[in-house]
């Protein structure tokens, strides 16, 4: 519908048409209505709504209300000029700080988006803003002329943890105004943050200071704060062992003791957090506590208990160890044989070390040792023992019953040895003395059928004794004369020390009457035991050759050829088959003693 233009009506005219367009509208339009009536150009659809004003102005008024005169009376006011049938009232929504969000400027820009069906231009604003739900205002900014869609607020007042600020905007496109539209979670101001709650702990509310990050035995602390701004009370308090506090409020006192069953040793911490009126929580703050209520733990020790050790002044060593305090080297009680002893600790092995100074006694050595740890905690007593033994045996050795001469190289030996501090654990017999390749055997009384070396003389074996300590004793010996009776064995005949023929004979015998023989020829195995006095071996090939013979006779008629009835040195021979081999030259035969009874 085109708007109406009524020119040069009179004031009268324009009355009546104002009366006309009340009582009877245009499409059943609005009518607001009051002890005074404002008269408002609308339609039927829904675009407008209506309102009432005591006192009526050019903003609050129909028509054009810039540049004209309004004509007025008891109960209406109608300007002149252009009359519009149609006006929408415009609509406005908040466009920034409703959040809730804590926000450190304290002159926030507010931000709104205006928009109208009539496509009128926004012509004025009105912004307020509170901090108890506008039952009073903390910023009015009055109604300003402007088309713009926001406004910087004037300073506004701040608290430690920040408060709560709402506000709304109105605006006015010149013939009426939108309704108020409020930011309702709006925003939350702060200008610093705000302090955290300073802590402590006590063994119980009555009971001594617990200090903090140093070691202490209670694993039950009461714990108690406050909050060090004096007239900002906090409304609560939120407390976790271990992990940042929730954001529920756990207590609005100012303490908390810990029960029996949440902390274990070790390094423990308390986070607080409090909560203000305005629902900020404070940073967290925390109190670290160090808890130790367990003794240190005792390991190995050596030597070890009822051991038998060789020297008397041992490295005695106790592992020890401690995970949360430590042990203290102050707190080591260690003595020996019940006197004090000054024992050191070493934190790299963590074990208690003691190295005598002054050497133990012979025997029994009994050590005992408490150890405590930093705060105090003790080890149970303990106790053991070890015994000292430094001496070795002392010992005897007698051949053949003291026989001054044997013509067997086996002998029985009779053996005896004693150790004054432990007992004898082994011997070592020996024909040389050296004691290089013989080994140990358990210790005996008696060793039958010890063989002597197989050459006629003066013949002489060695035993030393080792204790349960394994010291060893000093060498002890006994002499027998040997007289061998065994015959001595000749090669008579045999081939050329270098031959072509590849046929050997040898001739042999003994320098005793009813002798037996062996032989063998290079490698092969010695053959049985024969009278002949003869061998021949053919088709032997080129090379070195060698030939032993070996003889025996039964002297004590028990029908077995013994070791000392054999020529201790059996007689060789070595040739050469070929021309071009060098023959090996013979051995010398070593020096024998016979004597005859």
């Amino acid at each position: 519908m085109d708007k109406v233009r009524f020119g040069n009506y009179t004031k009268a005219v324009l009355f009546s048409l104002a009366v006309f367009f009340i009582f009877y509208g245009v499409a059943s339009a609005a009518i607001s209505s009051s002890e005074n009536y404002k008269l408002h150009t609308v339609m039927a659809d829904g675009g407008g709504a209506s309102g009432s004003s005591t006192s009526y102005t050019g903003e609050n008024s129909v028509g054009a209300p810039l540049g004209t005169s309004p004509a007025t009376g008891t109960n209406y006011k109608i300007y002149s000029g252009v009359l519009s049938t149609f006006n929408t009232i415009p609509d406005v929504a908040v466009a920034s700080h409703n959040d809730g969000t804590l926000i450190v400027d304290d002159t926030p820009t507010l931000a709104w988006t205006y928009s109208d069906k009539d496509r009128d231009a926004q012509l004025y604003y009105q912004v307020q803003v509170s901090k108890d739900n506008f039952v009073t205002t903390t910023v009015d900014s009055g109604l300003i002329a402007s088309s713009d869609n926001d406004y910087t607020t004037p300073i506004l007042s701040t608290e430690e943890g920040g408060i709560t600020y709402r506000w709304r905007v109105r605006v006015s496109d010149g013939f009426d105004y939108s309704g108020w539209q409020v930011a309702t979670d709006g925003f939350r101001l702060t200008t610093e943050e705000m302090e955290m709650p300073v802590i402590w702990a006590k063994v119980s509310p009555v009971g001594g200071d617990i200090p903090e990050s140093l070691w202490q035995t209670c694993g039950t602390p009461y714990m108690y704060w406050e909050y060090p701004v004096t007239g900002s009370d906090l409304v609560g308090y939120s407390y976790a062992w271990g992990s940042i506090p929730d954001d529920q409020i756990d207590s609005t006192g100012f303490s908390y003791q810990t029960p029996d069953d949440v902390l274990s040793d070790g390094t423990r911490v308390f986070n607080l957090m409090g909560q203000n009126k305005a629902g900020t929580w404070t940073e967290t703050a925390s109190f670290e506590i160090w808890i130790d209520r367990h003794a240190p733990i005792v390991g190995q020790y050596s030597p070890l208990n009822g051991t038998i050790i060789s020297t008397d002044q041992p490295t005695i060593s106790i592992s020890v160890s401690d995970e949360m305090s430590g042990v203290t080297p102050d707190g080591i009680d260690m003595k020996v044989n019940k006197s004090s002893v000054e024992a050191g600790y070493d934190e790299g092995a963590q074990s208690v070390v003691y190295i005598p100074s002054i050497p133990l006694s012979e025997g029994d050595n009994v050590i005992s040792i408490e150890v405590s740890d930093l705060v105090g905690n003790t080890t149970s007593l303990l106790m053991w023992s070890f015994m000292v033994d430094t001496q070795g045996p002392t010992g005897s050795i007698i051949i053949n019953n003291q026989d001054a001469v044997t013509n067997s190289i086996y002998v029985n030996l009779a053996l005896s040895a004693n150790d004054v501090t432990t007992g004898v654990q082994g011997m070592s017999i020996s024909n040389d003395g050296v004691f290089d390749t013989e080994g140990w055997d358990a210790f005996s009384t008696r060793k039958d059928s010890w063989t002597l070396p197989a050459i006629s003389g003066t013949r002489k074996v060695y035993v030393k004794f080792r204790d349960d300590a394994g010291n060893e004793s000093q060498i002890f010996s006994d002499t027998i004369e040997l007289i061998i009776i065994a015959p001595d064995t000749v090669i008579t005949s045999g081939p050329s020390l270098s031959t072509k023929a590849t046929t050997a004979l040898f001739t042999f015998k003994a320098t005793t009457n009813g002798c037996v023989f062996r032989w063998k020829f290079d490698d092969e195995e010695w053959s049985e035991w024969s009278t002949e006095t003869f061998v021949e071996r053919e088709e032997l090939g080129e090379g070195n050759h060698y030939f032993k013979v070996q003889a025996a006779k039964d002297v004590n008629n028990n029908g077995d050829i013994d070791a000392d009835e054999m020529d201790p040195v059996p007689e060789e021979r070595t040739w050469t088959i070929g021309e071009k081999v060098t023959p090996e030259m013979p051995k010398k035969k070593p020096f024998r003693f016979w004597k005859e009874e």
